[in-house]
């Protein structure tokens, strides 16, 4: 397991410092449309959900924004690709609120995403190329059997039934985490920072430093339950996922298997019931 403790890319030559004012352009950005979407939802501006749409749609695309800042070092001409990843993101979660099968949207995200970034030849060291088949299989397996262990886990210990519910309501929710909670965790975290925490550290720093950012993420994140054994369960197995998922970039440098990880993971926790 040497690709765990070599330094990541040692013939690259790193950013010398942060890019710290695009980072502040892209963090107002997505903060003022968070706040233009919560505040449309609170005042009743909008239908009811709409504003809480477009604050998600915010959220992710600034997560998305800020990884491909950081990848690039806040080069020439990031603000369009940023514009345009973020604008999309908006309308298709939009789609995803109005639309029970809206959330299908959602698919065309990854590969917005893969059409913007192979045009930068700086995002390659992210690793957005392709893998062997067995790093695929290694991925999904890895994110099914977390996936199981806490369906098992929640069942038996906390009385949680699986239950999908609705076929819609669940597709949703899928939807959801291929176009953006999955996307643009391992964008920014597993792509952007511990790509740029390994080149400068070994595997572990960068790994710990990228899952423990990640984990932060998911606790402020409102949809998540406030109960403690839910909180305590999301910083366990969320932090299993993002180790694996950081083992599986080192081992076959591209996010596609711990994409693929969490996917799984995700399709598990999704039929979860209280």
């Amino acid at each position: 397991m040497l690709t765990l403790s070599a330094p990541f890319d040692p013939a690259a030559v790193a950013s010398p410092r942060l890019p710290i004012r695009a980072f502040a352009r892209t963090g107002a950005a997505a903060t003022l449309a968070v706040a233009a979407g919560a505040a449309a939802e609170a005042l009743g501006a909008v239908p009811a959900g709409l504003g809480r749409a477009l604050a998600m749609g915010a959220v992710h695309a600034g997560l998305i924004g800020l990884g491909w800042v950081l990848a690039t070092g806040g080069s020439p001409g990031w603000p369009g690709p940023v514009a345009r990843l973020g604008v999309a993101m908006t309308l298709v979660t939009v789609a995803a609120r109005l639309t029970p099968w809206g959330a299908v949207a959602f698919g065309l995200m990854p590969l917005l995403l893969l059409i913007e970034a192979h045009r930068v030849p700086a995002l390659r060291v992210l690793g957005i190329g392709g893998c062997c088949p067995r790093h695929v299989v290694a991925g999904l397996a890895a994110g099914a059997f977390l996936g199981a262990h806490v369906l098992i886990t929640a069942s038996f210990t906390f009385g949680h039934r699986v239950h999908v519910g609705s076929l819609a309501a669940y597709a949703g929710a899928l939807g959801y985490d291929v176009g953006a909670n999955v996307l643009s965790a391992e964008w920014l975290f597993r792509g952007a920072v511990f790509s740029w925490a390994w080149r400068r550290f070994t595997f572990w720093p960068a790994a710990l430093v990228s899952t423990a950012l990640a984990l932060l993420r998911y606790l402020l994140d409102p949809a998540l339950p406030h109960a403690a054994e839910a909180r305590a369960g999301a910083i366990f197995y969320l932090g299993l996922v993002g180790l694996v998922a950081c083992a599986l970039r080192a081992w076959s440098g591209s996010l596609l298997p711990g994409y693929l990880a969490g996917l799984a993971f995700f399709a598990a926790y999704r039929a979860l019931a209280p």
